[in-house]
């Protein structure tokens, strides 16, 4: 991919994190949802249980597209962040745009984003000494030994350390409203980069079948996409066909297609992009799936001054 010289080095914009103000109730979300100025209606969102081929462009209605986005929103999780780190910086890298959340610093006050799982792994008490800080372990004086961590991706503005990341939850399977719920807990951030704005959090459950089935999962998609990236790689940069999975205002998971419009090549092989696929506050975070681009993990960070959805910058 050529360099493009029309994206900046620096994000200049909107970030979409969904900030709940009003309070921590799940009704604020809503509220949000029904007030939005950006996709009224939201229209050009598609449910996960309503997909099928036609959603999809000409040339690309196809059971085995379709079934490889189903997997990408099964990894698809709602993040729920209850307070704000005091570190977070005054202002966004290289600009002098207000870096999201820095007026509520140190408060307890809800937001969302949205992340993917990439991987789950079991942890015994003893390999690094710590013991679990879910909710329950926390207050207990008998913390459970074993667990299994979730690695999930995210924007460092969704989640910037690990203060932050002990009072998140990532909701699995958040398909539609009255879904059940199953959380895991946020433990540990492993990495962050604010210039990038990436982030890769550490969740924890203590529930075998949930890690059995997210790692059953991981999989599967990363299957579907070897397939799928091997087929359409010669044509990622004809129709450029981007899929975005996220939770739009904190609320149940939404599909969304596109394309991409423009890459900027930030360092070596460092990108970033900008595309047409449909997002709101609170699809922060959320994966921007390139068909036939590899195993690129560009997060959706915001809108840039231009109007156009930008991303988070990762290896290409």
């Amino acid at each position: 991919m050529a360099c493009d010289k029309y994206l900046s080095k620096h994000f200049t914009g909107t970030h979409e994190v969904q900030e709940c103000l009003e309070g921590q109730a799940e009704m604020d979300l809503h509220t949000h949802l029904a007030n939005c100025k950006k996709n009224p209606g939201h229209k050009k969102f598609v449910p996960k249980n309503q997909l099928h081929v036609e959603h999809f462009p000409s040339g690309y209605r196809e059971r085995q597209i379709s079934n490889l986005t189903k997997a990408l929103a099964d990894l698809t999780v709602r993040i729920a962040v209850k307070f704000t780190s005091p570190d977070r910086p005054e202002f966004v890298p290289g600009t002098k745009d207000t870096y999201p959340s820095y007026n509520i610093r140190g408060q307890n006050l809800l937001r969302t984003g949205t992340g993917i799982v990439w991987d789950v792994r079991k942890y015994t008490e003893g390999e690094d000494g710590r013991t679990c800080q879910c909710p329950e372990c926390f207050k207990s004086a008998t913390p459970r030994k074993v667990l299994w961590e979730v690695g999930v991706q995210t924007a460092t503005h969704v989640v910037f350390d690990e203060s932050e990341a002990r009072q998140s939850s990532c909701r699995l399977w958040f398909d539609e409203e009255n879904c059940p719920k199953v959380n895991t807990y946020g433990w540990k951030v492993v990495m962050k980069d604010t210039e990038r704005d990436v982030c890769e959090l550490w969740c924890v459950t203590h529930d075998e079948a949930v890690a059995t089935k997210l790692k059953k999962m991981v999989r599967r998609f990363n299957e579907l996409h070897d397939q799928v990236c091997e087929k359409y790689k010669s044509r990622r940069d004809v129709d450029k066909l981007t899929i975005i999975v996220s939770h739009p205002h904190g609320c149940s998971k939404q599909i969304s297609v596109g394309h991409w419009l423009r890459g900027q090549v930030m360092s070596g092989y460092q990108t970033s992009y900008t595309y047409t696929t449909c997002t709101c506050p609170g699809s922060s975070g959320a994966l921007v799936y390139r068909l036939g681009c590899g195993r690129s993990k560009h997060p959706h960070r915001g809108v840039n001054n231009d109007g156009d959805n930008y991303s988070g910058v990762m290896l290409d």
